[in-house]
């Protein structure tokens, strides 16, 4: 009982702190310093593996520092941290000359793409990319210009690993088993995705065409397109909801939207052309108000305005509780995630379409992909450890089902009750 009870003081500590953390990017000095007050060590090292995967980390570190406050964090984490950062530094650089170099060869090769996310969303979101954990590069290419961007992809020894969607995933290099102590250092294994971008017609029967609208931006000497800042600002959003509809979102994509609409405020052109942008667009409408919710909810009140004002006030009701109920639990969840999402999707779909997907969602009957690859030439102790790791990764996943399956289906039950209570 005493362990039971020990366990659950952890526990209630760490969200404690998270919460502080979060606190951390919008209080003043004076206000941070009194949150920090009483963590001790073991409590910080509690929240360790959340703070990588959050992709809080450095900007954690960045913020006490802009504030006066690295003090506050302990003398082996502030190491570490800083460390890490130096890692990621180098990191980041050796992805910049990545995308330059590809960036270069898709120019002269006339393909129309617009470089996504990463070193792209400076200074707005980010204040510095050294800060921000990147995994891959994103490149938008046009959907006539796929075929083109992939064999350009391969001369640099990309080979192609999945297609999703209107997504497909390149990888190139060695691949090596997950370690979360790596996560900052320049991998043998390199990613790319490129999104290809529909020519569908949008409301209204007009096309939106991002790229025609791309911006050619300079980073390190190097010019490279990136998309506009008011569809950079939707593609922000979009994303963030399409983890929200999955198992795990990074709280630094809440924060950077967060840091971008702050940037953005009073510009009354800048949200006209939002508003242009998201008229043109299906679905973005919805996303954008539930990032603009999130973000609020998550880092404080952002300014008011018409755009974002009437982004929010046409979120459906159901999505708007969702957020408001669910939102902290699942930005202060560690990896790998949680199923409350499965409420979120039941309630964006018709009740007929949802129940056979989200049935197979509670609880797969197929194995998880691979997160390892065989190389040739591999020994058989490689081949054993490789195996090892994947078996590992099976049971981690069949336990995250279970535990997480079990808590789907009570607040499922607690979410049915409480739709019922308000529509009588």
């Amino acid at each position: 009982m005493s362990t039971l009870l020990q366990f659950g003081r952890s526990k209630r500590r760490a969200t404690q702190l998270k919460k502080a953390v979060l606190a951390s990017f919008y209080c003043a000095a004076p206000e941070v310093d009194a949150r920090f007050a009483g963590f001790d060590l073991a409590d910080w090292r509690h929240i360790l593996y959340w703070l990588d995967i959050s992709g809080l980390a450095l900007y954690l570190l960045d913020r006490l520092g802009e504030l006066g406050l690295e003090r506050c964090l302990p003398e082996s984490i502030r190491q570490r941290f800083r460390q890490d950062l130096e890692d990621n530094r180098v990191r980041t650089k050796a992805l910049l000359a990545e995308a330059g170099a590809i960036s270069h060869s898709m120019s002269r090769c006339g393909i129309a793409f617009a470089l996504l996310k990463g070193i792209t969303l400076m200074p707005d979101s980010v204040p510095d990319c050294a800060l921000r954990w990147q995994i891959d590069l994103d490149f938008m290419v046009a959907a006539g210009d796929a075929t083109a961007a992939g064999h350009v992809l391969m001369a640099f020894g990309y080979t192609l690993h999945a297609v999703c969607g209107n997504s497909m995933e390149f990888t190139a290099g060695q691949s090596s088993a997950p370690d979360i102590r790596k996560i900052y250092r320049v991998h043998s294994q390199r990613s790319l995705e490129l999104h290809m971008l529909s020519t569908a017609p949008g409301r209204g029967g007009q096309r939106s065409d991002r790229l025609s609208r791309a911006q050619v931006r300079e980073f390190s000497g190097v010019p490279i397109p990136t998309l506009s800042p008011a569809d950079m600002l939707v593609q922000q959003s979009a994303h963030l909801f399409k983890h929200l509809c999955g198992e795990h979102t990074r709280v630094s994509w809440v924060l950077e939207f967060w840091r971008h609409v702050q940037a953005r405020r009073g510009d009354a052109t800048f949200w006209a052309e939002v508003e242009s942008v998201v008229a043109l667009e299906p679905q973005t409408e919805i996303a954008l108000g539930a990032a603009l919710l999130l973000a609020s909810l998550t880092f404080g009140p952002i300014e008011e305005n018409a755009c974002a004002r009437a982004a929010i006030d046409k979120l459906p009701q159901n999505v708007r509780l969702w957020l408001e109920t669910f939102g902290m639990r699942v930005l202060h969840t560690d990896s790998p995630g949680n199923k409350l999402y499965l409420i979120l999707r039941q309630e964006l779909r018709s009740e007929s379409s949802s129940r056979p997907a989200i049935r197979k969602l509670v609880f797969p009957t197929h194995l998880p992909p691979s997160i390892t690859r065989g190389e040739p030439g591999e020994s058989v102790l490689q081949r054993l450890t490789r195996y090892r790791t994947e078996i590992g990764f099976l049971f981690a996943r069949l336990q995250f089902h279970i535990v997480e399956g079990l808590r789907y289906a009570i607040e499922l039950s607690r979410w049915q009750r409480r739709l019922t209570e308000m529509s009588q």
